[in-house]
């Protein structure tokens, strides 16, 4: 499921001018739920939405075939796979008018919205009905699924952005190992250029949803959420911005877009990306040599644009339904699930007793992705205005850097729009 597709993400979020609707006014009756979680012999359904539409959307499905075919209380999960701008535009009418899945499964980006909107349950009651240990698992992760003190979530995975290079690459170009400083990125991304051979060294799409995480390295900010007080337009973020657009006019990266830079990744065509985890299955399937590394560090550190999945409960789901949704999602987070979960799509372990697993300690992609994880850090998730500064803000100002415009004009352009944005 790629979360760094803007387009599907702003989409879905669009559908937010809709939540009102769950927590409308005036009282509304028990939805009657019970065609949809009992069948004629007694078994218990469950209506799952979610949106891994990608190659990671058959491994969820295929746990969920697991669970059917072996959990010993009578329940079945019926998966719903859709675009999450479709789930985004059809999951607050629905939990309005009672006619919703049973749970859902979403980035925890959109909790927030849905929690204050009066659209999900309150689950606080989850862990101890569950039997499951809460101090087994990263307080990091599991405090995303909260709204203050309410819990209404229950994380599903956790995920960071890493940096894939190309091994035969790197080999080829000289380099041993990968970059650790933002330097040493332009200097590795200069070397891995060959324009004879239609090389690049780094893709820097134009719709990559995370070119904060330079800003970040070297000092700079978008936006203090705590204080809406707009941050874009310093003198850190103009000397990195600059120095993004230095590399894009030195030819170290093609014009692309995010998906494309994926493919060319995998075809061997540019030998450094920035991406999430959802690449790594695909990748082992093509059978490349790659690896994967940290965010490399600037001036002021290392720091990962950081984000996950949650299952959560639709607004009116009858205790029935709540006691055996909580029976899967206690399977969820057994070691056993989470390890072929992690093993096969390549997503960080954030369960400490699975931390030393033999398996997942002699496997080379998750100890990469699991030393990345400790520089994760929060962009704007659950911030009512995230989505629209990344549509508004960042995407029209990275395209401009990119392009080659004038970088402080076009920090002051984006700056006037965040002002914009902060004053609603």
């Amino acid at each position: 499921m790629k979360k760094r597709i803007l387009s599907a993400l702003l989409a879905g979020l669009m559908a937010f001018s809709m939540l009102t609707a769950c927590g409308s006014s005036g009282a509304k009756s028990s939805p009657d739920t019970s065609s949809k979680t009992a069948d004629e012999s007694g078994k218990t359904k469950l209506s799952l939405w979610t949106v891994f539409t990608g190659s990671d959307g058959d491994i969820l499905k295929k746990i969920i075939k697991d669970y059917n075919e072996t959990n010993k209380d009578n329940i079945e999960v019926e998966v719903d796979i859709m675009p999450n701008d479709t789930l985004q535009s059809k999951l607050p009418t629905a939990v309005s008018t009672s006619t919703g899945p049973s749970f859902v499964l979403m980035g925890i980006e959109y909790l927030k919205q849905y929690a204050e909107n009066d659209c999900l349950e309150e689950i606080n009651d989850f862990w101890d009905k569950s039997g499951l240990k809460k101090d087994n698992f990263l307080s990091s992760v599991i405090s995303k699924s909260y709204v203050g003190d309410k819990q209404y979530g229950v994380p599903m995975q956790y995920n960071l952005q890493y940096l894939y290079y190309n091994k035969d690459l790197f080999k080829a170009a000289g380099i041993s190992n990968p970059p650790k400083t933002l330097e040493e990125l332009r200097d590795d991304a200069q070397k891995l250029t060959d324009k004879a051979k239609g090389v690049y060294g780094l893709a820097l799409p134009k719709d990559y949803g995370y070119y904060v995480q330079y800003l970040w390295g070297n000092g700079g900010d978008v936006v203090d959420v705590d204080k809406n007080k707009n941050m874009i337009n310093s003198n850190e973020n103009i000397k990195t911005l600059e120095w993004i657009q230095n590399m894009m006019k030195e030819g170290v990266s093609p014009q692309c877009t995010a998906a494309e830079a994926d493919t060319m990744f995998q075809s061997g065509q540019v030998a450094m990306c920035m991406s999430g985890p959802w690449n790594i299955n695909a990748l082992n399937g093509l059978g490349m040599n790659y690896g994967i590394a940290a965010i490399p560090s600037g001036s002021s550190g290392a720091f990962s644009a950081e984000g996950g999945c949650a299952y959560m409960l639709p607004k009116g789901t009858d205790q029935k339904t709540r006691d055996a949704v909580y029976k899967f999602m206690a399977y969820w987070l057994n070691d056993s699930t989470l390890k072929e979960w992690s093993m096969k799509n390549g997503f960080p372990v954030w369960s400490n007793s699975l931390m030393n697993d033999s398996e997942i300690k002699s496997n080379e992609i998750l100890t990469e992705v699991s030393k990345a994880s400790t520089i994760g850090r929060d962009w704007h998730l659950g911030y009512k205005y995230g989505s629209q500064i990344d549509k508004d803000v960042m995407n029209p100002l990275m395209e401009k850097v990119l392009a080659g415009e004038d970088v402080r004009n076009a920090l002051k352009d984006a700056s006037n729009s965040l002002d914009g944005i902060l004053k609603q």
